[in-house]
């Protein structure tokens, strides 16, 4: 199996795959709030300590109740990190269920997308089915397009010549016996649209001119077109045909050599 080189691997990535993260919308995330609460509790811890050598230096004096309160603010600060304690727990489960959260996210939204790149795989390969498909009809069609063009050219009726045709606008789609590849390339350019209405023509189809690569749809079909070439060319052998006729007939009637 054949690998992309690395230069048209990354291209291809970049143009393909742009770097899609999923995010906890904020009204479902469990870690802010708590990390709020965290913030609130850390603040109320910090100002009790602030507050504890107050208390310390009323016992140290031995003024009434000192004792007593210091013990009661020591309590409040035992409670206060013990909150903290909880929080920054309680804060850690929540990051971590958020994590996970927005894993499981990506991950599911990797599950979408590959459903949908496999989808994408088996309608392309249904896609160039088609277009191989219509290949070998168009093949076939077309070799049998040059055996009737010999054919043609086989029963061109006595003492006539082929007229030099071109076919289409100033003879843009080339000459009317050749391979017809101008007529072949601008028709399949002409018809280069997808179902959903963008355009992407074969790679080696053409219009006949450069100024109508923008405009296909003035681009006539090529059937008309050969029909066209086809009226225009009978035409003159018909007459070909008339004139000669009419003289071998002349000849015939005056005795005259034919």
């Amino acid at each position: 199996m054949f690998r992309k080189k690395s230069g048209e691997e990354n291209a291809v990535q970049s143009a393909t795959k742009p770097d899609e993260q999923p995010v906890l919308p904020a009204n479902t995330a469990r870690a802010p709030a708590v990390s709020e609460r965290l913030d609130c509790a850390l603040g109320i811890l910090a100002e009790l300590e602030e507050q504890v050598a107050e208390f310390a230096l009323e016992a140290a004096e031995r003024k009434p109740g000192g004792a007593e309160k210091l013990a009661g603010h020591r309590a409040k600060i035992d409670s206060a990190k013990t909150a903290v304690d909880e929080l920054r727990a309680a804060h850690r489960l929540a990051a971590k269920l958020d994590r996970q959260a927005v894993a499981a996210g990506a991950i599911a939204m990797r599950a979408e997308q590959m459903a949908a790149f496999k989808s994408y795989v088996s309608s392309r390969e249904k896609a160039m089915k088609r277009s191989l498909d219509h290949a070998a009809e168009m093949a076939r069609a077309f070799a049998e397009f040059s055996v009737l063009t010999e054919a043609m050219v086989g029963v061109l009726p006595t003492g006539t010549n082929f007229p030099t045709m071109t076919m289409g606008e100033n003879g843009l789609s080339g000459n009317l016996l050749s391979s017809c590849e101008k007529l072949l390339l601008a028709e399949m350019y002409r018809l280069g649209e997808a179902s959903n209405g963008r355009r992407a023509p074969l790679p080696f189809a053409k219009p006949q001119v450069v100024s109508l690569r923008d405009v296909p749809g003035e681009i006539p079909p090529g059937i008309e077109v050969l029909k066209v070439a086809h009226q225009a060319m009978l035409h003159d052998i018909e007459q070909q045909v008339s004139r000669l006729d009419s003289e071998q007939m002349d000849a015939a009637t005056h005795g005259k050599a034919a």
